[in-house]
């Protein structure tokens, strides 16, 4: 391969090729097994199967012939309405010539898939005229600061910058109850379910190492018990804040799948609505 894009790997212990199809869910998986097998992916610069699991020292390889062959590096045609236009316009935080900082809102998911129709990825890109790249995601509810790339690069870069932890990330959260502690840690290991992540104890083979770090700012009493906790990820887990919390008996507020969906009762007292 005379050119190649390389990306580090932040989703530790899941397969290559599931890998890959999280990244562009519009390439096929038997597309990507082909690549595989050409080498137009390769781990560490070396070919492997599509079963091979990635590790926290693997860097992905992509030819970009490939991606472009798969029309994931074509510029969207289609543009947005006058409304979606303005709507994403006022997500941009900040711009710089590499990337965007945008305000992701709250009940739109960062990627496209076959069971969503709008999405973070492909608003941006047909807003900018131009594929655009997740550095990292946040889930379908959750509102925040989300890094958009304009370049598969940059993109590299800045995943690069958040694994060697040169870019410290902050999350704050409702909970159900009062947190008694001012801070406080959780190493619950974690292990992958169908549907969800669940806290594995006694810790198994097949579980994984997790700690979140809390601080609590504050315990309110109206309209019912909850706290308000900024939590810090010293690892990255599918679901882990939402895992770990529950487990702990303070759920985030609105989390249907680990908690009490009470979300529109808080949301109505607080006018908070979604995007």
């Amino acid at each position: 391969m005379n050119q190649e894009s390389y990306f580090s790997v932040t989703r530790l212990d899941q397969r290559i090729d599931k890998w890959v199809h999280y990244e562009w869910p519009q390439i096929s998986y038997s597309a990507i097994q082909k690549a595989l097998r050409t080498g137009d992916i390769r781990v560490n610069r070396k070919k492997v199967s599509s079963s091979y699991r990635l590790s926290q020292i693997d860097e992905v390889y992509v030819y970009p012939g490939w991606l472009k062959k798969m029309s994931i590096l074509e510029p969207s045609k289609e543009k947005l309405c006058a409304y979606w236009q303005e709507k994403v316009s006022r997500w941009i935080i900040y711009t710089h010539e590499d990337f965007w900082i945008i305000r992701k809102p709250a009940g739109i998911p960062c990627q496209k898939g076959t069971s969503q129709t709008l999405s973070v990825d492909d608003l941006m890109s047909k807003w900018a005229g131009c594929p655009v790249y997740l550095v990292h995601r946040l889930d379908k509810f959750v509102s925040g600061a989300l890094i958009i790339a304009k370049t598969p690069c940059s993109a590299s870069a800045l995943g690069k910058l958040m694994k060697e932890r040169k870019i410290q990330k902050r999350y704050w959260a409702l909970v159900h109850g009062r947190v008694q502690k001012d801070q406080g840690h959780i190493r619950f290991p974690l292990v992958n379910h169908p549907f969800g992540t669940r806290v594995c104890l006694p810790e198994t083979p097949k579980s994984l190492v997790c700690h979140t770090e809390y601080f609590r700012r504050g315990v309110y009493r109206v309209p019912f018990d909850y706290s308000w906790l900024e939590l810090s990820l010293h690892t990255g887990r599918k679901h882990q804040l939402r895992a770990h919390l529950s487990h702990l008996g303070h759920p985030i507020i609105g989390d249907n799948v680990y908690g009490k969906s009470f979300f529109g009762l808080f949301s109505k007292f607080f006018k908070i609505t979604q995007f």
